[in-house]
């Protein structure tokens, strides 16, 4: 991949935040800020999960990835909330650095949804930061909805181990809505089978998601 993330992390983001924007894209199981890594070429991973969100929807998402070349991941994802309309979604991710497992890491996305009201377009920047006790994950960007103008995307989240699980928080948001904090957990329960779920809050309401995730 290109040789582009030999400076500190701090020059990385501002790098990031001057190229890049977040938006809501398809992180992977169970954080909603999305990090840095892709899977490997011929690898791939298929994501599914229930949830509740916002306004006591509930949704069930069926989201797949595979490797398609080095540094790069192809996503799609499938959502329907209570009987509405499926919604869809597919994106590109690149990686832009050599995958550093003690430094910062820089990624893109590009990527389309499609719901009831047509077709929203998204890019999305992403920095992972790996340090000794866990990572760090910075997303920035925007989406422009179909019946409305470009909104601003953003979050932050933290992750770490204990033991055979992984847990993080996180915080994000977008323009003209208020921002969630929630944090979850994740752990490998046989080979290449997780099982995952996230606890958070938003406008004053409960959120909640439960998932598995299947890697081959």
């Amino acid at each position: 991949m290109f040789n582009f993330l030999q400076q500190p992390c701090p020059r990385v983001l501002q790098t990031l935040f001057v190229l890049l924007f977040c938006a809501p894209c398809l992180a992977g199981r169970p954080m909603a800020v999305d990090d840095a890594n892709v899977d490997d070429v011929g690898t791939g991973h298929v994501e599914t999960w229930y949830a509740r969100q916002s306004g006591n929807s509930h949704n069930v998402t069926v989201a797949p990835g595979y490797g398609l070349a080095d540094g790069i991941e192809i996503d799609a994802a499938l959502s329907r909330a209570d009987g509405a309309q499926v919604k869809s979604a597919v994106q590109a991710k690149f990686l832009f650095t050599e995958s550093n497992k003690a430094g910062c890491n820089l990624a893109g996305v590009i990527g389309l949804g499609h719901g009831e009201e047509g077709n929203s377009p998204y890019l999305n920047g992403i920095v992972t930061c790996n340090m000794t006790d866990g990572a760090a994950h910075f997303n920035l960007g925007a989406q422009h909805p179909a019946a409305g103008g470009t909104l601003r995307t953003w979050g932050v989240s933290y992750e770490h181990e204990f033991g055979a699980a992984t847990g993080h928080v996180e915080y994000f948001g977008q323009q003209q809505d208020k921002p969630t904090a929630q944090f979850g957990l994740r752990s490998e329960v046989a080979k290449n089978i997780q099982l995952d779920g996230t606890l958070g809050r938003s406008a004053g309401e409960t959120l909640y998601s439960l998932g598995m995730k299947f890697m081959f």
